[in-house]
């Protein structure tokens, strides 16, 4: 049998879960509203924090199929988000890089996750702050790199 402390953390995981989950599906609508499908916005945002390289860096990188790598980038394409470029050392390879309309697709779409719900901006300052630290030490736990690479 679990102790209390186990079932306590067990059921505020779960709905934090929850909420990210209702929070991640409002995400999924504002970035459909920009023409983004969640894939397109998965692959975009690999895009911005890669290096310019080949379209085998963003098929090893996803862990993906290559001929579905091509379809999201030509779609991204398309947008203006991404270009391809011949690379100087072989010519049959192309460079995926992101164009300046790419980044700020992807400025627009990375605001849009990290805006916090407005149940959670509503706290008081105290409430956030406890709440930040919990987050921290989990992040920390995990090995996770919470915050923006810029």
């Amino acid at each position: 049998m679990r102790n209390a402390r186990q079932q306590k953390a067990q059921r505020a995981w779960r709905l934090l879960m929850k909420v990210a989950e209702r929070r991640m599906e409002e995400v999924d609508a504002r970035l459909m509203e920009m023409g983004l499908s969640p894939v397109m916005a998965h692959f975009l945002a690999e895009l911005a924090l890669m290096q310019p390289g080949p379209m085998s860096q963003l098929v090893a990188r996803m862990d993906v199929d290559p001929g579905w790598v091509t379809d999201i980038v030509d779609r991204l394409e398309e947008r203006g988000d991404v270009v391809r470029k011949p690379s100087p050392d072989d010519r049959r390879v192309k460079i995926l890089e992101l164009t300046d309309k790419g980044r700020e697709t992807w400025r627009q779409m990375d605001d849009i996750i990290a805006t916090a719900p407005t149940q959670l901006a509503d706290l008081n300052l105290i409430e956030i702050e406890t709440f930040l630290k919990v987050a921290q030490h989990l992040a920390r736990a995990a090995k996770v790199e919470a915050e923006p690479p810029f």
